[in-house]
C-alpha cells in the first residue's frame, strides 16, 4: 500500500523547515500488528524516474536496498556481491556494475568496503504507529 503525506525537513540550502511530499509504502508480514513502512520523498523518486542509466538496471538495486536492506531510522547498511547476486539472480559483474552507477550518481555512498548509506531525503524507515495521519494513495500514478 502506498500513502502521501508532508514531511517537515532543514533545508540545506536555507536552513529553514520546509515540507516536502513524500510517498510512504508499506510492507511487513501479513498478520503482524505493526508492520513497518518507508518513506520515500517525491525529489529522489523524481531524480531517479527521470534518470535512464539508473531506470535501465540499477533501480533493481536501489529497490532491493529500499525495502530490504534499511533499518529503522537509518540510511546506512551492509552490502556484498553474493547476497545480491542470491537475491537477485544476476551475475557479479552486473551487481558492481549497478552499484557504480549508484555511487556515480550520488544516490549512494561509500563508507567502507561492504558498508553503505544512502544520500540524505531519499527514504526513512519507520513503523506504522507513526503514521496515523497519512492519507492512503490509491492506484493512481503518483
Amino acid at each position: 500500500m502506498r500513502v502521501r503525506t508532508k514531511l517537515p525537513v532543514v533545508s540545506l540550502e536555507t536552513g529553514e523547515i520546509v515540507e516536502l511530499d513524500a510517498i510512504v509504502y508499506l510492507y511487513g508480514e501479513s498478520g503482524r500488528k505493526d508492520k513497518g513502512f518507508i518513506k520515500v520523498f517525491h525529489a529522489f523518486l523524481d531524480d531517479v524516474f527521470r534518470d535512464k542509466e539508473v531506470m535501465a538496471g540499477p533501480f533493481r538495486l536501489m529497490a532491493y536496498i529500499l525495502s530490504e536492506k534499511l533499518d529503522r531510522d537509518r540510511l546506512d547498511f551492509n552490502l556484498t556481491a553474493k547476497e545480491v547476486m542470491e537475491k537477485l539472480g544476476v551475475r557479479e559483474r552486473t551487481y558492481y556494475r549497478w552499484l557504480g552507477v549508484l555511487l556515480r550518481k550520488g544516490y549512494v555512498r561509500r563508507i567502507s568496503a561492504t558498508y553503505y548509506t544512502l544520500r540524505p531525503y531519499t527514504a526513512i524507515v519507520g513503523r506504522m504507529a507513526n503514521i496515523d495521519y497519512f492519507e492512503e494513495v490509491g492506484d493512481e500514478k503518483a
